[in-house]
């Protein structure tokens, strides 16, 4: 049995960053949501999560490529070419199921927790979420389940501003989330240094 106090002490230390990401949602069913564990489960192999898959092999890899790169750095490139033609395939798969255009990118705020974002609709607190995902630029989708903890109006855009836990999500996929948003608050932090010197 989960602890929801130390439960919800893990979400709050997850790092939360605004981002433009690629969205879409829906709203499934009790007996969907139940089994949720178990889907996640079998869409390992499917072609939304091969790009998620192999982020986490190339990070998992980085050691022993870098190893190869000192000693051996022909075949270090070599490499490093297989794992973009295995990228760009995985991307193109990727993108049978979710556009990948620069086009309808979703303002979002995110964290390997949980997710807050804009939408049409009026979705009631409690509701049943599954998420598409997909982090740019890297191009890795991830796939979530979660519910609904609060949904208010956007006075600005008369949109909603939803907000979810996930609830059901891979380990590696939550991995993915964490050094997602670090690396996104690095390049942030470098860009304010920068601008700061010139």
């Amino acid at each position: 049995m989960i602890d929801k106090e130390s439960d919800q002490n893990e979400r709050r230390g997850f790092f939360r960053i605004d981002d433009q990401i690629k969205l879409e949602y829906e709203i499934v069913s009790d007996d969907e949501y139940n089994n949720a564990t178990q889907i996640l489960n079998e869409v390992h192999d499917s072609s939304f999560a091969l790009s998620a898959n192999f982020a986490t092999l190339n990070h998992d890899n980085s050691y022993l490529l870098n190893n190869i790169r000192r000693g051996t750095p022909e075949i270090a490139q070599y490499l490093d070419l297989l794992n973009q033609k295995i990228d760009a395939l995985s991307q193109h798969l990727l993108e049978n199921e979710i556009s990948l255009s620069e086009e309808g990118l979703t303002t979002a705020n995110i964290s390997a927790s949980g997710i807050a974002f804009k939408t049409p609709e009026n979705l009631k607190k409690n509701q049943a979420i599954k998420t598409k995902i997909v982090l740019m630029p890297e191009k890795i989708g991830i796939q979530a389940y979660g519910r609904i903890i609060d949904c208010r109006p956007d006075t600005e855009n008369n949109n909603y501003i939803a907000s979810m836990n996930f609830e059901h999500i891979r380990n590696d996929d939550k991995e993915l989330m964490i050094k997602h948003n670090l690396n996104k608050q690095m390049i942030e932090l470098r860009k304010r240094s920068e601008s700061k010197e010139n």
